[in-house]
């Protein structure tokens, strides 16, 4: 690697660029990077910068992670130049993705050597040792590389591995961690991502969206996308790829067969908006996966019942329900109705005469009750009685779902507003159950949890991209399942005759969307992972985080296609 004569102490000013310079930086650097004979060619008031500079360039074939040079000049041409000079050895046969970064704000740091943590966040800001070291690293790499831990402590031995084929900053690296003090600059970045077609401004190292300009397309081809994912990890035995890690390739031993029914469920959805055919065949052989956890119910021993690691558990045969029930719907095609009946007969068994539900969790095949309590099952269950009406018009399913979500509202009337389960799954069931039994209680609990839902999502947040989300920091499944349950309480208000209250629950969706949008993978953030195609279109577990696993996508899938079907009829 050259020696950069400008390094990050000699930052001293802002490159203002407006977006008509984004584009023809991007341009000339695509261009060169593909020919060499090409000069650079930015527009004329760039040539004459002549401010200390510096860059980073990162580049891939859209298969493998990213190759990645600093260059440093005088004005931002010269660095651009020295850049493509360091990564020019390096380039792969193609180039499918470029990333540039164009440091514009420094923080210097100087201090004793100790384990302080750094002061600035790792998503956010690079991290770079003084001039001799030529060490630089960008924040995704910091950050996909654990260099630095969430409580922004420096990882001495990860370094040194991640430096392993640079010897001469792994030397300097060394003579670092031996100083008594220590001298490192945190730096922010203004970065943009090109495919060739379009270019995208990078926040956190991801695209940013406008919750005031989604479509109903844009929020329709998000899901799709998350579909997409699914059926590429679905395996011949019928089973998805439940967990990935993508920063490590590697993909931990361990399954969740409810989190597999909620995802053909999904899917389903998916596939009555779309008609892709393919959806419905992944659907099928996945259906004939799950049917393999299918035994004869424990105590009290009548129907049937969905089995996972010697446990039988209330959601199992209730998401089991509410999946095939969605096929037979779909496709009018009737084989599942009598599977589908013997496990409503099991959960219906475990309803006392009060509506509340018994046994969320047993031993099988002995019936032990574990005693786990689960906040969602209860109303799992309704909403899969109510399918079962639905499917077969006997208003006996109908009668024990009003039982059931009448007793639930009123032991948590009492709860107040800032603990009120934000239950999705009772807003999917009050949404089906008002139309045929009109009780005010219904309204007015599921108004509830809407408010509840909007007072505790992120309006003020500390970073642009938490706008929307829930916790911090935030992550995609409290989002998306929050969005899945007000887009049911969005047709209760409207339905109801209420759309004032309507209007406020929409938008709340638009934020909370927005949010999850920028939680899905798209080429930009996938670009320093090992294996970058096997991972767009999944979401991950937040901002923050690399891990995908099903239910993350099945989540937002069905609150994407929740917000289609709003953004429609809205027109």
């Amino acid at each position: 690697m050259t020696q950069q004569k400008v390094w990050f102490g000699d930052i001293q000013n802002l490159l203002v660029l407006a977006a008509m310079d984004l584009e023809a930086i991007a341009y000339s650097i695509g261009a060169t990077l593909q020919n060499p004979q090409e000069p650079l060619n930015f527009p004329a008031h760039l040539n004459t910068d002549q401010s200390p500079r510096l860059v980073a360039i990162s580049v891939s074939d859209g298969e493998t992670t990213a190759q990645c040079a600093w260059g440093g000049g005088r004005g931002i041409s010269q660095a651009v130049e020295n850049a493509i000079a360091q990564l020019r050895p390096h380039l792969p046969p193609s180039i499918l993705w470029v990333k540039l970064d164009i440091v514009q704000k420094v923080v210097p740091v100087h201090r004793l050597n100790s384990d302080l943590p750094i002061p600035l966040e790792r998503s956010l800001y690079g991290l770079a040792f003084d001039a001799d070291s030529q060490i630089a690293f960008l924040p995704e790499h910091l950050h996909l590389h654990n260099l630095v831990n969430p409580e922004l402590h420096l990882q001495p031995q990860r370094i040194k591995k991640y430096l392993q084929p640079y010897p001469q900053q792994l030397a300097a690296y060394e003579r670092i961690q031996q100083a008594k003090e220590i001298k490192f600059y945190q730096f922010e970045s203004q970065s943009f991502f090109s495919d060739s077609k379009t270019i995208k401004p990078l926040f956190r190292g991801h695209r940013i969206f406008n919750y005031q300009t989604l479509s109903p397309d844009q929020i329709l081809e998000t899901a799709i996308n998350g579909g997409n994912y699914l059926k590429a990890s679905l395996n011949t035995e019928g089973q998805f790829l439940y967990r990935y890690l993508p920063q490590s390739d590697q993909t931990p031993a361990e399954y969740n067969i409810l989190r597999h029914a909620g995802t053909i469920y999904a899917l389903l959805e998916l596939y009555e908006v779309t008609q892709d055919q393919e959806l419905l065949e992944v659907c099928l052989s996945a259906i004939s996966y799950l049917l393999q956890s299918m035994h004869p119910a424990p105590s009290p021993g009548v129907g049937t019942c969905i089995v996972e690691e010697g446990y039988a558990k209330l959601g199992g045969n209730a998401l089991t329900i509410i999946a095939l029930a969605k096929y037979t719907e779909l496709t009018q095609d009737k084989p599942y109705v009598p599977i589908i009946l013997e496990l409503g007969k099991r959960i219906r068994s475990l309803q006392q005469p009060d509506g509340t539900f018994t046994l969320h969790k047993q031993a099988y095949p002995d019936g032990t009750d574990s005693q786990f309590v689960s906040q969602y099952y209860p109303a799992e269950a309704i909403l899969s009685l109510l399918r079962l009406y639905r499917l077969t018009g006997d208003t006996s399913w109908l009668d024990s779902a009003e039982t059931a979500a009448t007793t639930l509202i009123k032991k948590r009337e009492p709860v107040p507003d800032e603990l009120l389960p934000h239950d999705h799954w009772l807003l999917y069931a009050l949404q089906e159950l008002f139309p045929e039994r009109p009780q005010a209680l219904y309204l007015t609990h599921a108004g509830r949890i809407a408010d509840a839902i909007a007072q505790a999502q992120n309006r003020d947040p500390l970073d642009i991209d938490w706008l929307g989300s829930f916790y911090y920091p935030p992550l995609t499944i409290p989002t998306a399942v929050r969005m899945e349950g007000l887009c049911a309480a969005y047709h209760l208000a409207q339905d109801s005759g209420n759309p004032e209250a309507a209007d406020l629950i929409f938008e709340a969706l638009q934020l909370g969307i927005t949010f999850q949008l920028h939680t899905q993978y798209y080429p930009e953030t996938a670009l320093y992972l090992p294996r970058p195609p096997k991972v767009l279109g999944a979401f991950r577990k937040g901002i923050t985080e690399f891990e995908i696993r099903i239910d993350y996508i099945q989540h937002n899938i069905s609150s994407l296609l929740g917000m289609y079907r709003i953004m429609q009829s809205r027109g």
